[in-house]
């Protein structure tokens, strides 16, 4: 390198020049404090000497601030600055003394600040300045000798007690902050082995939840540093050592954590080492005893102790849980050449002893989160395996999920439909907008619930939703899933899909972490015992529709109509709305049968049953009355709209003939029809009425509808009245 690029390398003001610069400095300072006895920018100083000590004054302010602010600056110019700082509120404080403005409460904000960010050193020279400026203050307001000396000493009483109290709270807050992590260190320590190891259900779920499961740690945590601390004590004792310490091995930040000790007062309760330091890194490296004497560099600055302590020998055993090194051993003595006869092998054992109360207190804690678990799970399927409702299912599942991770942001159940092409954001919903309820999707978009559905058939987890390159929405293709962190989908299902008829999901968003191991286990379990609920309620419904149908129209049979109709009059009767009731009768159905047979008879009736489902409105119900009767249920219908149902069937059955086996058949039917409550306020009257009608249209010669005259007698006494 040439040597123009040297120079041109080099910093503007060297080391060495800003070291005279800042000594300079403070010898100026040194100076203008001196001239400040006679209070030289006073309104009554003579005008030169106010000048002079003014420019002087912010020369070298200006200069000290540039050396200070400067990279790699040394003591003297920081300590220039310092006092020049000093001087200049002392001499806004002459400049203000006509008005009665005293100077001491800046010099006072000045030392405390300085008591807090320097060392006591730098922190007690700036206060002795600003006492002997404070004292030509007093002393040149014609202040008492108290208040000059006040002024003196108030200063140095005041840097040293803030200084004094900083380090004691610092020193109290690295207590704290040391105990706190030696407790954290413990409870980590459970969880790991603890996750490796596989009153009312709102209760036992809030036990297997983040806080439950942290607090049952807490416990274990303390009854287990209870037995190691007096396994270190008869250690000890056992070893005649001067001090025995247990260290917990913290590879995650790679340093050796103090958990429990036990020795002379200079011993430290806490405190951290570095892995690769001895004895540590010996031990971890070789996995086997350290043993050190007379080695003076290592032995008599050893980090446990508070004070420099003279050790003379050291040994440190490994403690293995299974096969790792899960913490270490250390005892010391004062003297040489110690700790070389029975104490290794007791040492070793008491190593032993420890890394098995280690692992028993995990194994513990892991039988104890299995047992919460199963008793949550237990609690929750009980209640499940009760319902026959699908949203009462779905509830319970919903109030579970929260009542696990008291936290949930969102949750919602997606059905797929029968075909398997679209799913349907169900109505129990939890965060999500209110106008998704009810939209369907098609299976093949690309939507977690959609993906869900058709690709896996184990929980899945998610912990980055919206940090996916490509961001999928959730539940519906027009979703903001921006700030969505972890989403948990859990299948609801029993068995083979295509065979149980069943599928569906459920999905949960929360913030990241939330969804533990112990929460996704009971979660996933729960979701299974859903499904297989919901597999039952679907097979039972589908039973009792097959009970409530006809064998060979597939129309409802006579006991689902009179169900039905005991429905619809308690709902008209509570309401005050209206329904008509509409029988129809095939025509000349015994001489069908007697020409065609029984089959033909019976592929009509078929044809009737089709044709009828066909002409009515969504909400009517028609059923097979028996033998060549039907009867249908109109909600809402008046005598005009019910007339105009009957005919339309009519006309359907007319101009539709059967064709059974090469033969046409030619069908027809007369119909009656009763409307409540004109026809009849009960159900033996209204049907009464309409079989009337019906029993009219056949005497007036077939093929007709005739509705049932409404009469006082059927009517209620109010529309009697009326």
């Amino acid at each position: 390198m040439s040597p123009d690029a040297l120079t041109a390398r080099r910093p503007i003001v060297d080391i060495r020049t800003r070291w005279r610069a800042g000594i300079a400095l403070s010898l100026l300072a040194v100076g203008l404090a001196a001239v400040a006895w006679w209070r030289p920018l006073a309104p009554a100083a003579h005008p030169r000497l106010r000048l002079s000590v003014a420019m002087a004054l912010a020369a070298g302010t200006a200069f000290a601030a540039l050396l200070a602010s400067l990279r790699g600056r040394g003591p003297w110019e920081h300590r220039a600055f310092l006092a020049f700082l000093a001087l200049a509120l002392d001499g806004v404080a002459q400049a203000a003394a006509p008005w009665g403005w005293p100077g001491w409460p800046l010099l006072a904000l000045l030392v405390g600040a300085a008591a807090v960010s320097e060392p006591l050193g730098p922190a007690l020279g700036l206060a002795a300045l600003c006492g002997w400026l404070g004292f030509t203050e007093v002393r040149a307001a014609a202040g008492a000798p108290a208040a000059q000396a006040a002024a003196a000493l108030g200063f140095l009483a005041l840097a040293l007690a803030v200084n004094r109290a900083l380090r004691l709270e610092q020193v109290r807050f690295a207590t704290v902050r040391a105990e706190l992590e030696r407790v954290r260190h413990g409870l980590d320590q459970l969880d790991e082995l603890a996750a490796g190891a596989s009153t009312g259900p709102t209760l036992s779920l809030r036990q297997v939840s983040e806080d439950g499961r942290r607090a049952r740690g807490a416990e274990r945590a303390t009854e287990l540093e209870t037995t190691l601390e007096q396994i270190v004590s008869l250690a000890r004792a056992a070893t005649s050592a001067h001090a025995l310490l247990l260290f917990d091995v913290d590879r995650r930040r790679d340093v050796a954590v103090l958990r429990c000790a036990d020795g002379p007062e200079s011993l430290a309760r806490e405190g951290q080492v570095p892995l690769g330091a001895d004895p540590f890194g010996f031990v971890l490296q070789r996995n086997q005893p350290f043993y050190a004497t007379d080695f003076p560099r290592l032995l008599h600055a050893l980090p446990w102790y508070r004070s420099a302590t003279r050790i003379g020998t050291l040994l440190a055993q490994p403690v293995l849980v299974g096969e790792a090194i899960a913490a270490v051993l250390v005892a010391d003595r004062v003297e040489s050449q110690a700790l070389n006869q029975s104490e290794p092998e007791l040492l070793r054992d008491f190593a032993a002893l420890i890394g098995r109360a280690l692992w028993q207190a995990r194994e513990s804690l892991a039988r104890e989160e299995l047992g919460t678990e199963f008793r949550a799970v237990y609690q929750v399927s009980s209640n499940l395996a009760k319902l026959g409702e699908a949203g009462a299912v779905q509830r319970v599942l919903l109030n579970a999920a929260h009542d696990l991770v008291p936290t949930l942001e969102a949750a919602a159940f997606v059905t797929a439909d029968e075909t398997g092409t679209a799913y349907t954001v169900d109505d129990e919903t939890l965060g999500w907008p209110r106008e998704f309820v009810g939209r369907q999707v098609a299976i093949t978009e690309t939507t977690w619930a959609a993906w869900m559905l058709r690709s896996t058939e184990e929980a899945y987890l998610l912990e980055s939703v919206a940090d996916e390159r490509k961001r999928m929405p959730v539940l519906v293709l027009d979703e903001d899933v921006r700030g969505v962190e972890s989403l948990l989908a859990l299948p609801l299902r029993s068995g083979d899909p295509e065979r149980s008829g069943l599928r569906a999901a459920l999905l949960l968003m929360a913030r990241r972490g939330t969804f533990t191991a112990s929460v996704t286990r009971v979660l996933g379990v729960l979701a299974n015992q859903a499904g297989a609920t919901l597999v039952l309620i679907r097979q039972a419904e589908s039973m009792k529709e097959i009970a409530a149908r006809d064998g060979l129209t597939g129309l409802y049979n006579r006991r689902a109509f009179e169900e039905s109709l005991a429905r619809a009059l308690a709902n008209a009767d509570r309401t005050a709305g209206r329904f008509a009731v509409m029988l129809l009768d095939v025509d000349h159905f015994k001489k069908l049968n007697d020409t065609y047979g029984h089959p033909a008879g019976d592929a009509a009736l078929r044809h009737v049953a089709k044709l009828i489902g066909g002409r009515l409105r969504q909400g009517d119900l028609a059923a097979r009355y028996g033998g060549e009767e039907f009867v249908a249920i109109l909600p809402g219908a008046d005598a005009d709209r019910a007339r105009q149902v009957a005919e339309r069937a009519r006309e359907a059955l007319a101009n539709n003939p059967v064709v059974f086996e090469g033969a046409t058949i030619k069908l027809t039917a007369s119909f009656g029809v009763g409307v409540w409550p004109g026809a009849g306020r009960t159900r033996d009257a209204l049907i009464g009425a309409a079989d009337a009608a019906l029993y009219e249209a056949k005497q007036g010669g077939r093929n007709r509808v005739v509705v049932a005259v409404e009469s006082e007698e059927r009517r209620g006494p109010e529309e009697a009245e009326a």
